[in-house]
């Protein structure tokens, strides 16, 4: 880490936009009230005679009243009344369970200090068997090449959504073929009449014909053996969830990897943890997130962070790492259509160099430098910050496909950002055997450029980005999440 700072305090640049992010995201991360302020000694307030719920044909309504901040009898200031309507539509919205929410509120009896208040919703499409597809050779043109049918992936994902209409999650992978997978995970968010304690479990069984075993010229190196499973892996986990407040989340997580590794794969230098063939050790957890994101999967306004420590190994594992990991975002509308963004994350591990098929430096999920998209970085610790100017070239629209007749699908939001953007990256790597190919380690890593989103609805989102790294090199990026 002292290596890091250093750098920044050599470059003014740097240090300049990173004590710019810390001025605009850091005393908000947590200020905002969870709960407007509830008055009875005014003569501006709203009393709330009654909350009822259109179109939740299969939700049951206590998930959606789970995420109101007022309640039936309530009395309020109008203008926290105002908030408030704004937090519960947003809050109902981020459960996932619908692609539309509006709340109406109705005076009463003629007065505008007594409100009946009315949450119309439209339910999505719960039931999503992704059909699953993947080419084991470097590119389809690779594979054309000889058209050998073995050396395909090929199954379903299947995901079953608000299971029960309460909000619970059922996912089934089904995978054959070159690379296969079977397993199950479920998620029941609420188990008590409060609605704050939950639980997740699930297990999963892999097995490769093709695995990645080391990092050359930073870019990564396959291992395959057509006849048999290098490598094989039994994983379970059991997770307690808990969810005090409308925004702040706890998951303690409980974890048993089993694996199995060929002698092929072991006689690779630092690939596993040591000489055996089989390899077992459980693992434990603790995140915490706080969430005041206004659109989770494309957030415009709001804040998000969260902490996570994870120890893996426990006993007299040969396996034990452990790390603390956090995430910072921010999100502001500047002006009308224009919006800023910038995010944090700070890995830290306190224990030696894991072994390879464990290390997650940049370069994996969501964790990249811009620019940088073909290339991973491994090491113990690493720092990414991303910062986002956005304009809004097309506000959030809605289009009507009146062939379709399901309100499901026949109403599709969507909305145009431009982005201009600049990433920064840093990954700390003490191995004992460094690759001196690999030279983004122990680096500075900067990627900027220009993109567009697209927004639309069931979390959909493409992006497509042109970016210059730190090399010069500059690329054309297609990604399926928010950028930050």
């Amino acid at each position: 880490m002292r290596k890091f700072f250093s750098i920044v305090k050599e470059s003014p640049g740097i240090g300049w936009l990173f004590s710019l992010f810390f001025f605009i995201f850091a005393p908000s991360a947590f200020s905002q009230p969870l709960f407007a302020e509830r008055v009875h000694d005014t003569s501006l307030q709203v009393v709330i005679r009654s909350v009822t719920i259109d179109g939740n044909h299969l939700t049951r309504s206590s998930i959606i009243l789970r995420e109101l901040p007022f309640h039936e009898k309530d009395t309020l200031r109008e203008a926290s009344f105002r908030q408030m309507l704004t937090e519960g539509r947003e809050n109902i919205f981020n459960t996932t369970l619908f692609n539309f929410v509006t709340l109406d509120t109705l005076p009463r009896d003629g007065s505008p200090r007594q409100m009946d208040v009315v949450i119309h919703v439209v339910e999505r499409w719960y039931i999503w068997p992704w059909p699953f597809f993947e080419i084991s050779d470097r590119n389809f043109n690779t594979w054309v090449e000889t058209t050998d049918l073995s050396r395909l992936t090929y199954g379903i994902d299947l995901t079953i959504k608000n299971v029960r209409g309460r909000n619970e999650t059922l996912k089934v992978p089904v995978h054959f073929g070159f690379n296969q997978k079977i397993g199950f995970s479920y998620k029941i968010p609420y188990l008590d009449r409060r609605k704050i304690i939950g639980m997740a479990f699930g297990a999963e069984y892999n097995r490769n014909h093709e695995v990645i075993v080391e990092t050359h010229d930073n870019k990564t190196v396959y291992y395959k053996d057509p006849d048999q499973f290098p490598r094989q892996n039994l994983y379970a986990f059991a997770e307690l969830l808990v969810r005090p407040s409308f925004y702040a989340r706890h998951t303690l997580h409980f974890g048993f990897n089993g694996w199995f590794f060929s002698d092929s794969l072991l006689r690779i230098p630092g690939y596993a943890a040591d000489s055996s063939n089989y390899l077992n050790y459980f693992s434990i957890g603790y995140q915490y997130k706080n969430d005041r994101r206004d659109v989770q999967f494309y957030p415009l306004t709001g804040s998000y962070f969260d902490a996570e420590l994870a120890q893996n190994g426990l006993g007299l594992s040969p396996v034990n790492e452990f790390f603390i990991k956090t995430n910072f975002r921010k999100y502001l509308q500047l002006y009308n259509r224009w919006y800023f963004a910038s995010g944090l994350t700070v890995k830290v591990t306190f224990t030696p160099q894991p072994p390879y098929f464990m290390q997650r430096g940049l370069g994996y999920g969501r964790e990249y430098v811009r620019g940088y998209e073909y290339y991973v970085i491994d090491g113990r610790d690493f720092i990414l910050w991303k910062s986002n100017f956005k304009f809004a070239l097309v506000p959030q629209r809605d289009m009507s496909l009146d062939f379709l007749r399901s309100p499901k699908f026949n109403k599709v939001p969507y909305a145009f950002y431009l982005n201009v953007f600049c990433d920064v990256g840093y990954v700390w790597y003490d191995g004992d055997q460094p690759d001196p190919t690999n030279d983004l380690r122990n680096s500075l890593l900067v990627g900027y450029g220009v993109g567009i989103d697209l927004a639309t609805y069931y979390d959909i989102v493409i992006r497509l980005e042109a970016a210059i790294n730190g090399k010069g090199v500059p690329g054309l990026y297609l990604h399926f999440t928010a950028p930050i």
